[in-house]
């Protein structure tokens, strides 16, 4: 299984979405990581065939993403970002209607594994909107799909929902290729060891997410300061983490660190490296920026 996209660039009128993004996927979860307006969600309805590039191509196991796109509907599933089911609707008809829409057995199994089975004949009005977003994945893994793309799938769930989707994920990941967005280092970092970092409609990383963590090496440091004084801190320094104890606080800085005060080198989590990375887009390499994906992987090999 590969999942190649080369050179894309969409725009919307005046406003330029992605300007030259490529991308390389086996089997496997690759994470898409970038703040709210990076492109994610242009990347994956471009993936999902919901819209055309302007410029650049996307094959699927050799399938190029033009003509007739119904072959390559039948290969992938896919969840947006905002869902909206009929409320009058059940889980269980949701899934049956969704089924039928794409030749495929219908979705008891899945409402199960999502933790829906005592749900599957409420209307979908009546769910939680962690609920019905299980009910939106759960369509999308309808019929077994070589390319599962996922827009914020674990945004807004509870810990407990998180729980179920992320299982699910994990054990059909080595089958077929997933790729989902989040504009949140941790869940990437918890989710996956490959990442694709967007800034600006743009690629500045594409690779390991350990590799990208020690892009960070040597800009990270722990400082004490007076809580009191935190407030200008914030203002004047980068800081990804805040830890107060009392009358002191402990601020993990990225970057240079307050000028007079004792700092301690720490290593550089994903958050760290991505906040860095961000904020410095000179100290990314030409390696980093334009490499493949990742290296262990490669081409057919799947």
């Amino acid at each position: 299984m590969e999942l190649i996209a080369r050179h894309l660039r969409k725009a919307f009128g005046r406003v330029t979405a992605l300007t030259d993004v490529s991308l390389k996927a086996g089997p496997g979860l690759l994470v898409l990581l970038g703040p709210n307006g990076s492109g994610k969600s242009t990347l994956l309805r471009l993936l999902a065939t919901v819209i055309a590039a302007d410029a650049g191509e996307i094959a699927l196991d050799g399938y190029p993403y033009a003509g007739d796109l119904r072959p390559l509907r039948r290969r992938l599933g896919y969840l947006p970002q905002r869902l909206r089911w009929p409320g009058h609707m059940t889980p269980r008809r949701c899934l049956q209607y969704a089924a039928q829409l794409k030749g495929a057995a219908g979705g008891d199994a899945l409402l199960e594994a999502l933790g829906l089975a005592a749900l599957a004949e409420q209307p979908m009005a009546h769910l939680s909107s962690g609920q019905q977003r299980r009910v939106g994945i759960a369509q999308a893994l309808l019929g077994s799909p070589r390319l599962l793309i996922l827009d914020e799938p674990i945004a807004g769930l509870d810990p407990e929902e998180r729980g179920w989707v992320l299982d699910l994920l994990s054990q059909d990941a080595p089958q077929r290729i997933v790729v989902l967005s989040t504009h949140v280092p941790s869940e990437a970092e918890a989710i996956s060891q490959r990442v694709l970092l967007l800034r600006q409609g743009a690629v500045s990383y594409a690779g390991e997410t350990a590799a990208l963590r020690r892009h960070a090496g040597g800009h990270v440091w722990e400082v004490t300061v007076p809580t009191a004084a935190v407030q200008r801190y914030l203002e004047q320094h980068l800081i990804s983490r805040v830890a107060t104890r009392g009358a002191e606080s402990v601020l993990r800085v990225v970057g240079p660190p307050p000028p007079g005060l004792p700092a301690r080198p720490v290593d550089g989590t994903l958050e760290d490296a991505y906040l860095f990375l961000q904020r410095s887009p000179e100290r990314l390499t030409p390696t980093a920026a334009n490499g493949t994906l990742w290296d262990k992987y490669q081409p057919g090999s799947g």
